[in-house]
């Protein structure tokens, strides 16, 4: 194999391995609004007795820009969740998908509250999620906690000053 046939099978190689990154990054952001949904399923079900007794719950489609580290760029339409109660709201905020060291981010906007959650892959590829707060100055960095029922009630209860 001569000098300029190596040459064109590395290059072919190359080209091959970044059409593979990029279908890969596609499917990844087609799934995003999905595991999104699934979250937001899970969150209505959760606070089913708190909107029995008032509280607001809707979507906003709304759409988001980010690129991929390999400098690929998507634009597509998710919902937030807003929940409205106590003449207040929270806001959930698909920021992005791709976050260095998560598979997903969502802030979550509250009156008096910087918090989101991160999603995070097992080792099995099945998503998890984590509240975390974020840093503020003058105060040591919070662990993050387990997104489960209870946490996120507590959330709630703060973030809507009940």
């Amino acid at each position: 194999m001569s000098k300029a046939d190596e040459l064109a099978a590395k290059l072919k190689q190359k080209q091959q391995g970044r059409a593979d990154k990029e279908a890969s990054a596609d499917k990844t952001i087609e799934l995003w609004p999905v595991q999104v949904n699934e979250l937001y399923q899970q969150i209505e079900t959760w606070l089913t007795p708190v909107s029995e007794a008032g509280l607001g719950i809707r979507r906003n489609a709304t759409r988001v820009f980010e690129s991929t580290p390999s400098g690929a760029t998507f634009n597509y339409a998710i919902d937030q969740l807003v929940l409205e109660g106590n003449h207040t709201s929270i806001t959930f905020d698909p920021i992005a998908r791709f976050i260095p060291g998560a598979t997903g981010r969502i802030d979550i906007h509250a009156k008096g509250q910087e918090k989101y959650l991160l999603r995070t892959a097992s080792d099995h590829g099945e998503g998890h999620w984590m509240i975390h707060t974020a840093p503020q100055s003058g105060r040591p960095q919070q662990e993050p906690v387990e997104f489960n029922e209870d946490n996120l009630l507590t959330v709630v209860e703060e973030g809507l000053g009940l």
